[in-house]
């Protein structure tokens, strides 16, 4: 699982680790921050459901990380069962796809916790980020 990165100025889709390798004026500090506050937030769990049986092992929760990269940072979830990882259907994917139709209303997307903290950086780091996406995605690509 990567993070996905969309400013108020309606672009930006590309892993952090996709910023490694371009020249970004953003303070690491306030992007460092942001990730974390996003890993806090994928942390929490919904209520229980009525007669639920399953029990939580609260592996999910505890498997959200950042790690640093050479000129930024990832969000990453490593959660897995029986050797496979599935994060993903719990919570979706980069783009907000991939939850399992169970989880859909229940758990928050990670896209949407992403957005929102985004949506809280300063208008010129958001502004960074929107130029740099510009020249990372293909002519076309959203």
């Amino acid at each position: 699982m990567q993070l996905t990165i969309k400013s108020n100025a309606d672009l930006v889709r590309q892993g952090l680790q996709d910023l490694s390798s371009q020249p970004v004026k953003i303070g690491r500090r306030k992007i460092f921050d942001a990730m974390n506050r996003i890993t806090r937030e994928m942390e929490g769990y919904p209520g229980e459901r009525p007669g639920q049986r399953y029990i939580r092992t609260g592996n999910l929760g505890a498997s959200w990380q950042v790690r640093r990269l050479e000129d930024g940072y990832q969000i990453y979830n490593n959660a897995s069962h029986k050797g496979r990882r599935y994060a993903r259907y719990v919570v979706g994917d980069a783009y907000g796809q991939g939850q399992a139709w169970m989880h859909s209303g229940r758990w928050q997307l990670f896209r949407d916790v992403v957005e929102d903290e985004i949506d809280k950086l300063p208008e010129e780091v958001a502004n960074e980020l929107d130029l740099v996406a510009r020249r990372l995605l293909p002519q076309g690509g959203d």
